[in-house]
């Protein structure tokens, strides 16, 4: 991997698509960080931006870096989103984003808390009784996939709806990736469900069925509605199951953290935001430069495409010190959920079940096992696909209250 100027802009010779750089990822992204603000990637005919602080300032500005042309380096997935929240801009975004804020904003989720507590305590006692358990497939997924699944509404397998999520993240790299020509069906093919989608194939009541209402309001066009369906795909599901898994392997990494959050609950909420900081469960997304621009003496023209990747800038050291090291006391905020005008719609969701997890397990669990891990190979999550894990009760001497 080498960093070279050319043609007057640093470039950076790395595929952000390749298997090698998605099983080892930071040293790619720590290339990419040290070449410049902004970098040209000849392997995939983009430029890359990798620091935290270029990366946010481009999510603030998203008049000039702009999502309706696409997310993706893939061209038919581009144009299946355009009809998307996560596909568009403007004041199309901005109606489409309070269409799914209703079900998705943190005063409307305010109902489901108890839900959430009821799965969540029972998840626990389940796997306490384990010898051990998949972190991911047992522990991470188990919110999504029992209740999330159930709130969005459509009537299909919950392991149907994962297959759908992740396909169709891994079909977001250049149609010459075969992992993209692999993947590049699924998404078609959750596409033709959203376009199939009536009131009478969701589940009443449900979240994509205020949706699809929104279209019979007026709000939004028939198409339209059912393919905003989709943005619930992603972030209900695979985001949060990354995050998840990620915050109970930092425990278990870490049983001094583990014990300082049992002692004092009220650093949950910093538990899960360094968790998503260390996931960055989506890698990045592309954006279009509107106009031309200049950074760092760089010339960046109109139409070109820009990689903004998240999880590089959430380990940039100039940000965050020690960025490999879960740690409690870190200040302010990171990109894990993106930032600006196109933050993840699902960020309170995946807040609210990785806070009940804890809730559930700082009473309960002890010490937290964990070892095997394996990684995600994916071109737009990255995270681990799998680990064993064991959880040990909690006693009342060890907890320090005999």
């Amino acid at each position: 991997m080498t960093v070279a100027s050319r043609k007057r802009w640093p470039t950076v010779d790395v595929d952000l698509y390749s298997r090698d750089t998605l099983s080892h990822p930071h040293e790619a992204y720590r290339a990419i960080r040290e070449g410049g603000p902004v970098v040209w990637l000849p392997r995939n005919r983009v430029w890359a931006m990798g620091r935290f602080a270029d990366v946010r300032a481009a999510l603030r500005n998203d008049v000039l870096y702009r999502s309706g042309d696409g997310v993706s380096l893939n061209v038919v997935v581009n144009r299946l989103l355009r009809k998307t929240t996560l596909g568009s801009d403007g004041e199309t975004h901005s109606k489409r984003r309070k269409v799914l804020m209703h079900s998705l904003a943190a005063k409307a989720l305010a109902r489901i808390e108890p839900v959430l507590d009821t799965e969540a305590d029972a998840a626990v006692e389940d796997l306490l009784r384990r010898q051990s358990f998949d972190g991911v497939a047992d522990f991470a997924s188990r919110l999504p996939v029992r209740v999330v699944g159930d709130l969005v509404g459509l009537q299909v397998d919950r392991n149907k709806l994962l297959s759908w999520g992740r396909g169709s993240f891994d079909g977001n790299g250049p149609m010459t990736n075969w992992r993209v020509l692999r993947a590049t069906p699924t998404a078609i093919s959750v596409w033709l469900y959203t376009a199939r989608l009536n009131q009478s194939r969701v589940t009443p009541g449900s979240w994509a069925s205020f949706v699809l209402a929104a279209s019979e309001r007026g709000e939004l066009g028939r198409s339209e509605a059912k393919n905003m369906v989709i943005d619930f795909v992603g972030p209900s599901l695979d985001t949060t199951i990354l995050a998840t898994a990620q915050l109970l392997w930092s425990l278990g990494e870490n049983p001094g953290a583990w014990n300082r959050v049992r002692r004092h609950p009220e650093l949950i909420p910093k538990a899960v935001v360094e968790a998503v900081r260390l996931a960055s469960p989506v890698r990045g997304f592309m954006r279009t430069l509107a106009r031309d621009d200049e950074i760092d003496g760089i010339k960046l023209q109109a139409g070109q495409r820009v990689a903004l990747l998240f999880a590089s800038a959430n380990m940039d050291e100039e940000q965050f010190p020690n960025p490999g090291r879960f740690d409690l006391d870190r200040r302010g905020g990171n990109l894990g959920w993106g930032h600006g005008a196109h933050t993840c719609v699902g960020m309170h969701l995946s807040k609210l079940e990785m806070e009940a997890l804890l809730r559930a397990m700082t009473p309960r669990v002890g010490s937290v096992q964990v070892w095997r891990p394996r990684r995600l190979i994916n071109n737009g999550l990255q995270g681990l696909r799998t680990f064993q894990a064991r959880f040990q009760p909690a006693t009342p001497a060890r907890f320090g209250l005999a």
